[in-house]
């Protein structure tokens, strides 16, 4: 039960390297403070920084669609305990087709 990374085919082991340390963030330090530590980690700007974070996909595999499966994408490390708080998730896929269904039976 934790992130887990999907690379861009074309991130380096170093790209990669910047996104497990960006999904290790513990709360123990700010976020900014966090971000300003990698920033200089890997001595690159938070712009940079952030479009190489872009380029991973990051999902929780504890936090599946009820109805499908799909894992839960997540964007920033503040996802993590606010989806795994909840009851239930639905992927934007099943929301919308349950959203049909319902407007179709009124």
């Amino acid at each position: 039960m934790s992130v887990k990374l999907q690379p861009n085919m074309t991130q380096s082991p170093y790209d990669i390297k910047i996104c497990e340390d960006y999904w290790a963030y513990d709360n123990k330090i700010g976020f900014v403070e966090h971000v300003k530590t990698l920033c200089e980690k890997y001595e690159v700007s938070p712009q940079i920084l952030f479009e190489t974070i872009a380029q991973c996909y990051a999902y929780l595999d504890d936090v599946v669609c009820e109805y499908c499966g799909y894992a839960c994408p997540i964007e920033v490390p503040a996802d993590i305990p606010y989806m795994r708080a909840k009851d239930s998730w639905l992927c934007a896929i099943c929301e919308n087709a349950l959203w049909r269904t319902d407007q179709a039976n009124k």
